[in-house]
């Protein structure tokens, strides 16, 4: 295969796996990597890599600030071309901050409010910078964390227009006791190369063996990652920390760091518990796994439910009689929102409140469907477990049939009668899914997550693999 030209686009708390990902890739293609200037010195050590140099973030907003309003007809330009209107560059931190200060009780600690400001003069500098990067170095593909950024939105609308083949990201999804990567392209993260392994009707006898057992472990009880047992000891009260968090936050207060935000946490838990039931309702259940609040996943790919109190209050106050929506909270978000937001809630008739430790399968087995927006791991042990999942968003998992898609929340209650689990269905869907992904290291906290160790030559096999897959035309 021809080397093809990757701009790898970086982000400092990605460069541990990042850097893994460059030294494979470089040795069959091209590595470009947009790197600011003082992070410049991680790749320099690279043989074969080309550093483009870029500015940060404190540096971005002071030129930007020094900005006049650009023209009118520039940004026009920018929008038509990609697709995208301009505020939309930035539709992620449009609302992230909105989310910090409701949620977690305190002003953000990030520049988001400065960025928000300098959206159109932000838009045209890194439009013209990455236009130049692309144009010198004949970019076929680009790599970068998430679409979360304007850059990486840049990048995702220059893919749709074919000035680049295509943009990618990376995911790392828990299914069948097991973590598989996908890369996943566009604002929605889709899996072109699932569809394609899926629509071909190509399973291999492996994959085939593989979504079987893993269905049938379902079938059984909830299949646990380690991630899912970190998960579980966060959702008491009073959460319990190893050994090293407590080292790793005594390290962070001494450069700084505040106690206040624990406090906080821990006083909305204490006055949000009785609120709370630790009992399903008898009768029909819907269920709804509140998302981590705010998080990418949703203020860039849904905005419109953003807003999870009021995206349950529409699915309530359209509901059906005999049906009651049970509410679970993730258990990273506990203690974040405010006791009202539960309390609000629950005094709908038809909604109870669950608290994070109330175990999921339960909840699941007892629902005649599981509403989602974007929420992957509720949607996935879903569909393993044979429960029927609404889409509000588009999740690359509603290509199963056993999945149904609504644009609105009161159109729940249209489709109900139409719901139905398929068992041939889910096994053609979950080896499509294993086919297509890679086995990827477990971890046990978040940190170890945001760390990816050993993910970075998994990540760079996904990549080559993915355009083979475009170069060979089969996406």
């Amino acid at each position: 295969m021809n080397r093809k030209n990757i701009l790898f686009i970086s982000r400092e708390r990605c460069d541990l796996f990042f850097i893994q990902a460059v030294r494979e890739l470089v040795k069959d293609h091209n590595i470009i990597v947009v790197t600011s200037r003082h992070n410049q010195d991680t790749y320099d050590n690279i043989d074969g890599v080309t550093i483009e140099p870029w500015y940060n973030t404190d540096e971005i907003i002071n030129i930007c600030s020094q900005m006049d309003s650009p023209p009118a007809s520039k940004i026009e330009k920018i929008e038509k071309e990609l697709g995208t209107n301009c505020y939309q560059f930035n539709i992620n931190y449009l609302l992230y901050d909105k989310f910090v200060r409701r949620y977690i009780s305190k002003p953000s600690n990030t520049n988001n409010e400065s960025y928000n400001e300098l959206i159109p003069q932000r838009l045209l500098i890194e439009y013209e910078y990455l236009s130049k990067i692309i144009k010198r170095h004949n970019i076929d593909y680009a790599f970068f964390e998430t679409i979360d950024l304007t850059d990486t939105m840049i990048l995702d609308g220059m893919a749709r227009n074919k000035t680049i083949k295509q943009a990618f990201a990376h995911e790392v999804n828990p299914i069948g006791g097991e973590l598989r990567l996908r890369i996943v392209t566009g604002q929605h993260r889709r899996s072109p190369k699932i569809d394609h392994v899926y629509h071909s009707n190509k399973l291999n006898e492996e994959s085939i063996r593989w979504a079987e057992q893993a269905i049938a472990k379902y079938e059984k009880e909830k299949p646990n990652t380690k991630y899912d047992n970190y998960h579980n000891e966060l959702a008491t009260i009073l959460p319990k920390y190893t050994f090293s968090q407590i080292i790793d936050k005594t390290k962070r207060m001494l450069k700084g760091d505040s106690l206040a935000p624990a406090f906080i946490r821990l006083k909305n838990r204490l006055l949000s518990a009785k609120y709370f039931t630790n009992e399903l309702p008898k009768g029909k259940i819907i269920s709804y796994f509140l998302q981590l609040t705010p998080e990418a996943s949703m203020c860039s790919q849904v905005p419109e439910f953003a807003n999870q109190e009021h995206l349950i209050e529409q699915i309530a106050i359209h509901g059906k009689y005999g049906y009651t929506v049970a509410v679970k909270e993730h258990p990273i978000c506990y203690g974040n929102r405010e006791p009202k937001f539960y309390k609000e809630l629950s005094q709908l008739p038809n909604v109870v409140m669950l608290p994070p430790s109330f175990p999921t399968r339960e909840i699941i087995t007892r629902s005649t469907a599981v509403v989602v927006a974007t929420a992957t791991s509720p949607g996935l042990e879903s569909l393993g477990t044979g429960v029927p999942v609404v889409c509000l968003g588009d999740p690359f998992f509603n290509l199963c049939k056993n999945t149904v898609k609504i644009e609105t929340p009161s159109q729940l209650w249209d489709v109900l009668d139409d719901l139905s689990v398929d068992h041939d269905e889910l096994v053609k869907f979950v080896a499509a899914m294993y086919q297509a992904t890679y086995d990827h290291p477990q971890y046990e906290t978040f940190k170890d997550f945001e760390e990816r160790e050993g993910s970075g030559i998994i990540t760079a096999q996904a990549i080559k693999d993915e355009i083979a897959l475009y170069e060979s035309g089969a996406l």
